[in-house]
């Protein structure tokens, strides 16, 4: 007679007694089941060393200087430094880079192509319904890059005139906002659409753009290079941290690569690091948040 039908059988004081222990049993296997299905899900750092290192999908690199290459096709920035830096600390031998526009980024990642995206890239409320954000590394507010001649000296000033954006970009629905603003007014923005930053700062020196709405650290790098010839005039909204991003299920369980790259970063904050790797590509430290109240996954 099997175990399943003496529980059935359930007459005797014996029986009642293994029903009750079968009924624990299972219990006690529920726990560690559920906690292994947990941490299944997520991409783990042994599995990234086990595989040789990242496999990553990100921007062209002309996001300087968070992330740009050289004369010489030599890649770096902050952002190459930091992560060369957390791969130190989580013992990851080698990063393996694929290269495309800004709007097939974070796609890549979605589709499992990419293993996080290391990059500066504007938390947003939008963004976090979809991805999960590392601990900030810096600032990636929305400024409005124009030229002296354009009469733009905030916000209120870009109705009328034609503003360039990066497609996906934090720049994009900063663009959007203001428009539907305008809108509601009786006015308007006209909005153009580029796939590489480069091209629409060319287009904003050429004067068939009036503004470009980005992220302030490739515009302070731009402006450094063109003395004289552009303005930054200022946050177009709100400010906004850079971190890096990942999916929600890399969170939460023990090894998971979220967590254990936020527990790099902490590190390298602690030691000073950050501030080091910031000082070198801005002259100074940013400011950033506290991270024991940071939620990376909302």
């Amino acid at each position: 007679m099997t175990n399943s039908t003496v529980i059935q059988a359930g007459a005797s004081v014996a029986g009642t007694m293994l029903k009750r222990s079968a009924r624990i049993a299972l219990l006690a296997l529920a726990v560690p089941a559920a906690w292994a299905q947990g941490a299944s899900q997520c991409m783990t750092v042994e599995k990234v060393r086990a595989a040789g290192g990242w496999n990553i999908v990100t921007q062209v690199p002309q996001f300087e200087p968070y992330w740009y290459a050289d004369d010489k096709g030599t890649l770096q920035g902050m952002d190459h430094d930091m992560l060369t830096e957390v791969n130190k600390v989580l013992n990851i031998p080698a990063t393996r880079y694929t290269t495309v526009a800004w709007a097939g980024v974070l796609p890549a990642l979605q589709a499992g192509k990419s293993d996080f995206v290391p990059l500066a890239i504007a938390v947003t409320d939008a963004r976090r319904k979809t991805f999960a954000f590392s601990y900030p590394e810096g600032d990636n507010s929305i400024v409005i890059f124009t030229r002296p001649d354009a009469g733009i000296k905030g916000p209120a000033d870009l109705v009328g005139k034609t503003v360039g954006v990066e497609i996906g970009s934090a720049g994009e629905s900063t663009a959007m906002a203001l428009r539907e603003k305008a809108k509601a007014d009786g006015k308007d923005i006209s909005i153009k659409a580029y796939q590489h930053n480069v091209d629409e700062f060319l287009d904003l020196g050429n004067k068939r753009i009036d503004a470009v709405l980005i992220n302030g650290a490739p515009v302070a790098a731009y402006m450094k290079k063109h003395p004289g010839k552009f303005v930054n005039a200022g946050l177009a909204d709100k400010p906004l941290y850079a971190s890096w991003v990942f999916r929600k299920e890399d969170f939460g369980a023990p090894g998971c690569i979220g967590d254990e790259v936020n527990r790099a970063l902490k590190v390298l904050r602690e030691k000073g690091a950050t501030k080091a790797i910031q000082m070198k590509w801005f002259d100074h430290e940013m400011q950033l948040p506290d991270y024991a109240t940071w939620k990376s996954v909302e």
